[in-house]
């Protein structure tokens, strides 16, 4: 089955390590067989890695653009999978971090970071949830430490 990508004005692809790009204009581009393709808009910075999914993403995502890579780091993805399905409680989590390792297994990077996703969604709500009202005001003065200054 072919893939059609729909390139917007200037967009990037990469497809097996070969950054492509698009001219001044949309344009659809047909990959015929199969093929390591990642959008430009779906790249992760290195320093964006920064929350225990968001590291696993950038591994498997390097895994995708270096082939090299996905040799050496096999052993590492499935060690950070396996615990983040055991830090995940929620089922749908779970089966969403399952379906990555198994992408990963049949080397189909692409949809492992599709099945990431959510996941990453799902963390930055917990992160966010943590945070308490009181971490982001400014401490207010209290009356005895004001007479002091004055």
């Amino acid at each position: 089955m072919a893939l059609k990508l729909r390139l917007k004005p200037c967009e990037r692809v990469v497809i097996n390590g070969c950054v492509v790009q698009n001219e001044n204009r949309r344009y659809t581009l047909t990959v015929s067989n199969f093929a390591q393709i990642i959008r430009g808009s779906d790249i992760m910075q290195e320093d964006e890695a920064d929350t225990p999914v968001r590291r696993a993403y950038f591994v498997i995502q390097s895994m995708l653009l270096d082939p090299q890579v996905a040799e050496q780091y096999g052993s590492v993805v499935a060690g950070m999978m396996a615990k983040l399905y055991t830090a995940f409680m929620h089922p749908e989590m779970q089966d969403r971090i399952m379906q990555a390792m198994r992408n990963v297994s049949d080397r189909d990077y692409y949809k492992a970071l599709a099945c990431l996703r959510p996941v990453m969604a799902y963390e930055d709500g917990l992160l966010n949830a943590q945070r308490s009202p009181r971490d982001e005001r400014v401490p207010e003065t209290r009356p005895s430490e004001a007479r002091m200054e004055a």
